[in-house]
């Protein structure tokens, strides 16, 4: 999510371009529509630009907080709104309050997921909502999304995070990883004696592991669960709804023999269901874990 051996440019280039991964994906789940999101470009400015919309969506990570103005003109947000409320994506001059909650809500699912996948990157990182705000003068990093919405617009939107909430955030990092460096240089060194060579006509692992590779194992896709009473079992009937206990921001589990080696997000493969890999563990680990 962040490369400490680069300067803040660099690095404001790479969260906003993964920041674009996770709003594409939440407006084709939650418009149910095609559409591509694309960073096309950063730029300084000394103050935001008040647009139709204009909301402040606020995330901490590592216990420092960071706010992500967010800013659009009325045609592209009536038409991503009237998506959201299941319309065909008609236009509009002005934003009525429908429209309002509904950018608040598609927005709030938006940087839920990027929270989330900057949680599974090892940082401690957490949603804190959105909130109004007057716009004030500050040195901001401008970026524009291009959105391109297939048969229906090509528009943009615009967001701007502080640069000293930026830069403050990386000096803290590259502190913590600093002191972690540390720590592990000063670690109490133990020496391992050699282990006795071993016979070269000896199998060795990676040899087993060969002979094991063209086994068929099922693999699934784990949504989420629920515990129900029989007596509610009993009552379900067609269109029946299951709260289950995973938030839609939440990735879902892919488990073979039973244990969960990766997570990622559904998408649409040619008209078949898919997931896309959000977060895997090392080889050896997903090999340990199917052993039991």
């Amino acid at each position: 999510m962040f490369d400490l051996t680069k300067n803040t440019n660099e690095n404001i280039q790479i969260f906003f371009t993964k920041e674009s991964i996770h709003i594409e994906e939440t407006l084709k789940k939650a418009l149910n529509v095609e559409c591509l999101i694309k960073f096309t470009k950063v730029q300084n400015a000394n103050t935001i630009e008040a647009k139709d919309f204009l909301g402040k969506f606020k995330i901490d990570i590592n216990g420092l907080e960071l706010n992500l103005y967010l800013s659009m003109d009325a045609k592209i947000g009536s038409i991503l709104s009237d998506l959201m409320l299941m319309g065909p994506g008609e236009a509009k001059e002005t934003l009525e309050p429908d429209d309002f909650d509904s950018l608040k809500e598609l927005f709030s699912q938006s940087f839920g997921a990027f929270v989330t996948a900057i949680r599974e990157s090892g940082y401690k990182a957490n949603f804190n909502g959105f909130s109004e705000f007057e716009p004030t003068d500050d040195t901001f990093f401008k970026s524009e999304f291009e959105i391109i919405i297939s048969n229906i617009t090509e528009s943009s939107i615009f967001q701007y995070v502080s640069v000293n909430e930026f830069e403050k955030l990386l000096s803290s990092l590259s502190v913590e990883v600093a002191s972690a460096e540390r720590k592990n240089t000063n670690a109490p060194i133990f020496e391992i004696e050699d282990e006795p060579q071993r016979n070269s006509a000896i199998e060795t692992p990676k040899d087993n592991l060969n002979l094991l590779m063209d086994i068929d194992l099922n693999a699934r896709v784990r949504i989420g669960s629920k515990q129900m009473l029989l007596k509610d079992i009993v009552k379900l009937a067609e269109g029946t709804i299951i709260d289950l206990d995973k938030s839609v921001d939440e990735p879902m589990e892919i488990l073979v023999n039973g244990k969960t080696i990766a997570k990622g997000i559904v998408v649409v493969v040619g008209g078949n269901f898919g997931i896309k890999i959000t977060h895997v563990g090392t080889k050896e680990d997903r090999i340990k874990s199917l052993g039991g």
